[in-house]
This record gives C-alpha cells, structure tokens and sequence, in this order.
C-alpha cells in the first residue's frame, strides 16, 4: 500500500473528526450560520460532508448509496454525526487496495464511469474542500473559530508523537 494514500485518509478522518468535534461545542446557533447561500448553511454542509462519504463509498463498493440523513440542528446530534463520519471514514482505508477499475453508477442524475482512483482521490477532495468552506462560513459570520492549521497535515502528525 502507498504510504501517501494511507496518510492521506487517516488525516481525513482525523481532521474531519476534529473538525466536526469543534463544531458540536460550538453554541447551536453556529449550526445555522449561511454566507453566499442561505441554503448551505454549517449544519447542511457538514452533513453533506457525511453523505458524500457514504455515495463514494457506495460507488467503490457497487452497492446501494446508504440512506440520506437530516442536518444536525443541535450539539449532541452534531457530536452524533462526528461518530458516524469518523466511522464512515474508516471504511476509505479498507478500500485503499481496491483495484482500481472502471465504476460505473449514476451521478447527478445520469450514469457515469470514474476509475476507483478518481473516486478515492475525491473523497479527500470533497472533505478539504467543505472544511475549509464551514471555517469561512462561520469566520464571516463573527465566529472566526476553526484554524485550518490546526487540522493541516503538520498538526496531524504532531497529534501522532504526543
């Protein structure tokens, strides 16, 4: 197994799970915060982070996408989600060694064809991509709390030796 790749998914699941930790201790209030779009607020994005996972998953493993869940919308079910992502997560190292063929399955309503590569590749992606999008959100909204250097590749190493 590439040592990159293994390093790359445990620092997934650990900087989404410290995210998301963050996030339950924060007041309620936080879960509802919007910038651009009122729509995709911190509770709907992380939870969009979660299902995401599950769909990826589901494509490596040509099963049925697991059900969709409803938004966080207090502490202790956002300490809920943190739970289920971090398991969620560790089920990206059991697929590191899938080969990496051709799957096909429906995205965004038609049917696609993605190397196991490209979806593994996204799931990383995907979740950098919306942490650093949930810190924004709630930096713009006055609550400048989450340090994305704090949850780096540095820090996630260091968190390992100590």
């Amino acid at each position: 197994m590439n040592p990159i790749v293994t390093r790359s998914f445990n620092h997934m699941r650990w900087a989404n799970n410290q995210l998301f930790t963050q996030l339950s201790e924060l007041p309620e209030s936080a879960l509802h915060f919007s910038a651009w779009n009122s729509e995709w607020t911190v509770a709907t994005i992380a939870n969009h982070i979660y299902i995401a996972a599950g769909r990826l998953i589901s494509r490596i493993t040509q099963e049925n996408p697991p059900e969709e869940t409803p938004s966080p919308t207090s502490q202790q079910e956002m300490r809920k989600l943190a739970d289920l992502l971090f398991e969620r997560d560790a089920k990206f190292l059991s697929l590191l060694n899938t080969p990496d063929e051709m799957r096909t399955f429906t995205r965004l309503g038609k049917e696609a064809s993605f190397l196991t590569s490209t979806i593994l590749a996204q799931a990383i992606h995907h979740a950098s991509e919306h942490r650093a999008q949930i810190a924004d959100i709630l930096a713009v909204n006055k609550m400048d709390v989450i340090n994305l250097d704090k949850i780096d590749l540095w820090s996630f190493e260091r968190s390992e030796k100590f």
